[in-house]
Formats: C-alpha cells, structure tokens, sequence
C-alpha cells in the first residue's frame, strides 16, 4: 500500500510538473475572454457601468514608492515614514562536506538590504496577492511581491494574469499585510507579519486601523499568529472572500523580507510574538529533530525511510511541522541542539532556535535557495549543509540549476554522514 501511494505521488508530481504551463494557460482563457469582453463594452458603449479600475488596474509601473509620494502622490494627499536605511549585511561561509561552495552562497556574500518604509496612499486599491495600485493608476512594485513568469513584465504579466475581480470599496483605513506566496508558512511568516511590526516601528497607532488585509485566513498558521498579536477575526480582510479593494486610506509598508533581509527588529519581532515566555527559563536545548516534508505535496526526500533510519540512530527525533500550531513548532524549535532538514517551510522555524544550534540543509540540486543560511547568519546558528543525488558535478559551484522548486530530493546518505562528521553531530 505504502509503495502505491509513493508511486502515485511521484506520478502526481510528474504530472503536475510537465502539464501546468499548459493548464495555467488554459484555465486563463476565461478570463481573458470576460476581460477583452468589458473591454470593447467600455469603449463601445459610453454608459457601460463597469469600472475602469476593474479592467485596467494599471496603466503604468512605478519601482519607488517614495518617489511617488514625493511627487505624484503629492496632490492626493500621500505620506511616507522612513523606518530603516539601506544597508550591506556580511555573510559567513557555509560548511559542507561537498568540495566546493555552491555559487549561490558565494553571490550572497555582502548582502544588499533595501531601505524599509510605510506609506500612506489614499483611495489605493490592492490585490490579494498583494499587489498595490495608486490612485492615479501606478503600479508600486516596490511594495508589491509579484512572482511571476519571468519572461514577462510588469505589465504583461498583469495582463496575463488578471482576473477581472469585483473591485470592494472600504470608507475606511484599510492595512495591506497580503503579499505574494504568503498562503505557504515561510512567505508568511517573513512576508507578510513583519509587515505589521514595520508599521508599529513606523509610529502608527495599530488601534487606529480598521482592517487588515491578508491573503487568505483560512489556514492553522493565519489564525494561530493573528491571534497571537491580538487581532480580532471581524477586523481581518480575507483575499479569498474579497480579492481586490479600494481604500480611503490604505496603509502599505514594504516588504521587509526581500529575498533573505532579515533584520534584527524582524527576528526579534517573531520570536518574543510566538515563542512562550517559559522556553527561555526551560532546561537547556538537547534535542535533535529531523523535519519531515513526507505530507508535502511536492519536493520530498524520496528515500526519507533510509535518512529517518540512519538518523534515529543517533537520537533523532522526527516531527511533520503542519500538525503543530505555530506555538508549538517554536517550543519545539528552541528545544533543540540539532536540526537537520530539506529545504522547505518547516525550516523556517530556524527562527525559534537558540544561538548555536547546529543546522543541516538538504537540498535539491535543482533548488538551492539560500534563505535559511542567511537567517542563520542572522541568528548566530550553526549552519552547514549538503546536496541531494543529481547529474555529475551537481554539488559544484558553478552548477547551473534549473530552480525547479517541486524537484524531489534523494539523499546521498554517504554524504549525510560525511556532513555529520564535519558537524561532530
């Protein structure tokens, strides 16, 4: 039973991989069609009641938010509270066992951080994902997280993409929290709740804001930390139930995270919200975890059973992250010396370790995607880690990966133990 359901899930994956690009475009078609629709009917029909603000969200993009409120936004009445400076963030080496460095750590070594700011945009309009629009029709993509096809721009991916949803319109000041990805734990979690901090760090009275929009609310996680900083359920604006809204004042900081900025406020800011106050006065951390990704839907460790096997043996505990609340992976998190893990959500729990830690990433060839060595830099953990089976020469630096983010992982388990080793783990 246990081997058709690995082979189903292999045989999902496959299919998932290879017949998206064609799904994605077919499920547009609708759309597109509903859009060209309104469209002709705008222009053709001069009392077509359909919005303009529905069917063309932008008509330009704008990189600088402050560049816009110091000038456009001007006459709308739009404001701008600077909060960090730009900055360049040193970064120490990873370990591995490997005989090189993979070059994307050695690309990150001095790591640029963007200034940080919240801003004041009157009658914005924003999507679920995130993405914010002014009142004179920009689209700040300084604010706005937007993962798309890169062969696109801006503004051909929004074409591509859009939906033609209702446009809610709120007589009130409304928060913009929702950034892209942030239905998955790490987006989350780095993305969209250090957004909220920003604005109390810019001076903003948190009582004052009558909403706060999020990409959806549905999930453990969602609840778990909106309930943690104390904001009620009826003043939180689900994405899934109201996908685009215009404000009379819309409240957007940046997006602090951008690609790995994990700043001391940020850090500090996750774990005094979620990590209980007891852990600090608890017995030192001894224990060793392995985080599974066997209930992912893609990117699993294909031969765990055999990883699970040889790390038991060494007192390794295993734990599945999604069947814990979130205040529940921190304690869990803090309690431990080693942890040792494939590149996944659940390793964003480095955040709740203690300083010293020591950390094992497992890659993918395909994927090496540095976020969790740069929190560790951040942290002061102990950060080594060791690439998965691939073609010959995969664990070299100048390896051109294929960033394929579902491509699973197979553990060179002699190269596990050599990395433990290396560890004294």
């Amino acid at each position: 039973m246990a081997l058709f359901l690995f082979d189903n899930y292999r045989m999902r994956n496959w299919l998932r991989r290879h017949l998206r690009p064609a799904w994605v475009i077919f499920k547009r078609l609708p759309y597109q069609f509903r859009l060209r629709s309104a469209r002709i009917a705008a222009r053709v029909l001069p009392l077509s009641t359909i919005a303009r603000e529905r069917i063309y969200p932008a008509r330009s993009i704008c990189d600088s938010t402050p560049e816009w409120v110091s000038q456009a936004g001007q006459k709308f009445g739009a404001k701008i509270c600077h909060v960090d400076d730009a900055c360049i963030v040193p970064m120490r080496l990873p370990k591995t066992a490997h005989r090189q460095i993979r070059r994307q750590f050695l690309m990150d070594m001095n790591y640029d951080y963007p200034p940080t700011f919240v801003a004041t945009v009157p009658n914005g309009r924003a999507t679920k994902r995130g993405l914010v629009f002014t009142p004179d029709g920009q689209f700040l993509t300084d604010v706005s997280t937007y993962f798309h096809d890169p062969n696109l721009t801006n503004l051909a991916a929004l074409s591509a993409e859009w939906r033609l949803p209702p446009l809610t319109e709120i007589d009130g000041t409304v928060a913009v929290l929702a950034t892209d990805g942030a239905t998955l734990y790490y987006h989350w979690l780095f993305q969209l709740l250090p957004r909220y901090e920003l604005m109390r760090l810019a001076g903003i009275d948190l009582d004052q804001i009558d909403y706060f929009y999020v990409n959806r609310f549905e999930s453990r996680f969602a609840r778990d930390t909106m309930a943690a900083l104390g904001v009620e359920p009826r003043r939180i604006i689900d994405g899934e139930r109201t996908p685009y809204l215009k404000a009379r004042q819309l409240i957007v900081p940046s997006v602090p995270l951008a690609g790995g900025c994990f700043r001391p406020w940020l850090t500090d800011f996750l774990r005094k919200a979620f990590l209980r106050k007891s852990v600090g006065n608890s017995s030192p951390a001894r224990r060793k975890l392995y985080i599974s990704r066997g209930l992912a839907g893609y990117r699993r460790v294909l031969n765990e059973k055999d990883v699970v096997s040889l790390l038991q043996k060494r007192g390794f505990e295993v734990a599945a992250m999604e069947t814990l609340s979130v205040p529940e992976q921190a304690a869990l998190m803090a309690s431990c010396e080693v942890v040792i893990g494939p590149h996944g959500g659940g390793m964003s729990n480095l955040i709740f370790c203690s300083p010293g830690t020591k950390v094992v990433e497992i890659y993918s060839p395909e994927l090496v995607a540095t976020y969790f060595w740069k929190l560790s830099n951040q942290l002061g953990l102990d950060y080594y880690y060791t690439i998965g089976k691939g073609p010959l020469g995969s664990s070299d630096s100048d390896y051109a990966q294929s960033w394929d983010s579902h491509s699973d992982i197979e553990v060179d388990l002699g190269s596990l133990e050599q990395t433990l080793a290396l560890a004294k783990i």
